[in-house]
């Protein structure tokens, strides 16, 4: 009895820590928010975005289902760095800091994956986006790193005529020493 309520405190110490980190993804995309909307309203080149943000928040099914959270910035043209945050259900938390660039409908890019059950390690990104049609966008990518292979391909469609678009997409992690994991999942974005 004293050990499962032992683990059942490690959890919830987890939990609480998660949300923390939660609430201070949410607060920094909210301070970004207002900052970011005043100095791109002073942009010096008409039709270039300064400082294109996107926020947003997902859920997959894959294992016991994972919780996200990510911010996206282009500080200039063609360069996005970002950082996600995930909450793995009866896992852990992991996140990923990282930076890419575009060339044509392609991204390349390096980041850092803080693992939540082993060191963290950089990986290499290659991403793919083309419009389908309308407000639909395809997309496809794939992050490698010495400690795993993740595959991505989903669909965004645009809530035109708001800043917000809708994310269904598949995901297979793929990683050394466990098993595979793979789920569908949903999530939405906001641009500003």
């Amino acid at each position: 009895l004293r050990m499962s309520r032992g683990l059942g405190d490690v959890y919830k110490r987890q939990l609480q820590k998660g949300e923390t980190v939660m609430k201070k993804l949410l607060f920094a995309a909210a301070v970004l928010t207002v900052f970011s909307g005043a100095y791109s309203a002073q942009a010096l080149i008409p039709g270039v975005p300064v400082l294109e943000t996107e926020v947003g928040y997902g859920y997959n099914g894959a294992k016991d289902g994972i919780h996200s959270a990510h911010i996206e910035i282009s500080p200039v043209s063609k360069v996005i760095v970002g950082a996600e945050y995930r909450h793995w259900n009866h896992g852990g938390n992991e996140t990923d800091i990282y930076a890419k660039y575009k060339l044509g409908h392609v991204y390349l890019g390096l980041g850092n994956r803080n693992y939540y059950d082993r060191d963290a390690k950089v990986y290499g990104l290659l991403e793919g986006r083309t419009n389908v049609i309308g407000p639909l966008d395809a997309y496809g990518g794939l992050k490698l790193s010495s400690e795993e292979r993740e595959y991505k391909v989903g669909l965004r469609l645009g809530l035109v005529p708001t800043s917000f678009d809708l994310d269904v997409n598949y995901t297979y992690y793929d990683r050394d020493k466990t098993s595979s994991e793979d789920g569908f999942g949903v999530g939405l974005n906001y641009h500003f």
